[in-house]
């Protein structure tokens, strides 16, 4: 059998990723998941490079193959016996030790070739728990074959950007495009057909080969292009925290929109730049305390520290390792369903005036957003008051939930209608 399998080492990889920058990120993130041995597919047929590679490549002068590399990872060895066993039927090990799977795509950064870019990459997160500390994360179940063998992975899909089909802008709209498909019926689209539909938002900038990339408008007019609508979110010091966990909860991904700055003082010297919120660590008080981003230009679930307490500053790779001054968000931009009609600052307000009425510090609100069958769901595990009848109720398909703590115990629930235009409130459910 043609060799294919070998342990995770930079060593073993490395005539694969080569000199990838997010290679070396995935490395050491897969070092963290303790990634122990690789299974590789020389040879992958991915449905998102296929589409970039029609529409784009396959028109070069330079040969551009068709097909991949996609490297499955796994947290335990497994030898050649272990693997044929696994091809003969036997393979329940393969699935409880599955990590994910990177694919490397047959196109480069730069003309020596000497950095391939990343292709759709599906990895498992961090562990949902350490310690007392919490982590929340949006990822879908996707279902992967290897050589016949089925595998899951629960994940959130990530890749480069490429300078060809589509910059950060694109990536972030595609990263965050994927876990709307099935509960919203969005077109599942590559790199390539989402430059398409956001630049017929005219710019006097080049469609192919996509070197400014999008700008706002254009991301926009992709978002409503495919039947959802646009959060534009303000990213104020005290809202961002308040907004990534209210659609983190709802499964809706924030885009970040991000001025990275160099040589200092020059506010006007600044790189722009979006990526994806897809999830946040807090501790047993809920306040978070790293968040989790896709950026096309490091890697998946990329840890954000705040810049003392601040999450409107970002300390990550930016600033530790690309000698930028400052990461700054300025605003954030979520696509939501269209039936979402209450706005987020709508709620917010509501949220303000209950939080300016508390007297005691033992008290505090959380802002949540549901769809009314797993907020339905999440109740049959709590104990609340006339459980019969809150579960009977008939509610909108999607909730605001204003949440009071008391003691850092749910204490009530303000659940108010998000199919409205204005704040309307449906009911209080009381916690026992």
């Amino acid at each position: 059998m043609h060799n294919v399998l070998f342990p995770f080492s930079a060593e073993n990889l490395e005539c694969y990723l080569k000199k990838s920058k997010t290679g070396d990120y995935l490395l050491r993130y897969l070092n963290e998941l303790d990634a122990k041995t690789c299974i590789i597919e020389e040879r992958y047929i991915d449905k998102d490079y296929m589409i970039d590679y029609q529409k784009f490549y396959s028109r070069s002068f330079e040969k551009y193959t068709r097909e991949t590399t996609r490297i499955h990872i796994f947290d335990k060895e497994i030898s050649e016996k272990e693997f044929k066993k696994a091809l003969n039927g036997k393979y329940k090990q393969l699935i409880k030790s599955y990590l994910g799977f990177i694919i490397v795509k047959p196109v480069f950064f730069d003309i020596d070739k000497e950095e391939p870019l990343i292709g759709r990459t599906l990895l498992k997160t961090y562990l949902k728990e350490e310690g007392n500390l919490k982590r929340y994360f949006i990822r879908e179940k996707y279902h992967v074959s290897l050589f016949g063998i089925p595998l899951d992975i629960e994940s959130l899909p990530f890749q480069d950007q490429d300078i060809g089909v589509g910059m950060c802008a694109t990536i972030a709209l595609w990263v965050a495009s994927q876990p709307l498909v099935n509960p919203y019926g969005i077109p599942k689209l590559s790199p390539a057909e989402i430059t398409e539909i956001a630049t017929l938002q005219p710019t006097p900038n080049r469609r192919f080969p996509s070197v400014s990339g999008l700008d706002v408008n254009q991301m926009v007019n992709y978002i409503q292009s495919v039947g959802l609508d646009v959060e534009p979110i303000e990213a104020h010091e005290e809202i961002i925290p308040i907004a990534v966990k209210a659609y983190i909860n709802a499964r809706l991904p924030l885009i970040a929109l991000v001025a990275l700055y160099k040589n200092g003082e020059n506010e006007e010297d600044y790189d722009w730049h979006a990526a994806v919120i897809s999830g946040y660590k807090c501790d047993e008080k809920r306040n978070i305390k790293e968040l989790y981003v896709h950026d096309d230009a490091i890697g998946p679930y990329n840890k954000v520290k705040s810049m003392n307490g601040n999450f409107k500053f970002w300390d990550n790779e930016w600033i530790r390792k690309e000698d930028y001054d400052k990461c700054e968000v300025y605003d954030l931009l979520v696509p939501v369903y269209s039936k979402i009609r209450l706005t987020f600052f709508a709620i917010f307000s509501v949220l303000e005036e209950k939080n300016t009425q508390v007297k005691s510090s033992e008290i505090a609100h959380e802002l949540y957003l549901y769809t009314i069958r797993k907020y339905k769901k999440e109740l049959l595990g709590a104990r609340i008051e006339d459980k019969m009848e809150i579960l009977k109720m008939f509610l909108p398909r999607f909730l605001w939930v204003i949440r009071t703590y008391y003691k850092n115990e749910p204490f009530r629930d303000d659940i108010y209608d998000g199919t409205s235009v204005y704040a309307r409130h449906c009911k209080t459910v009381n916690y026992r």
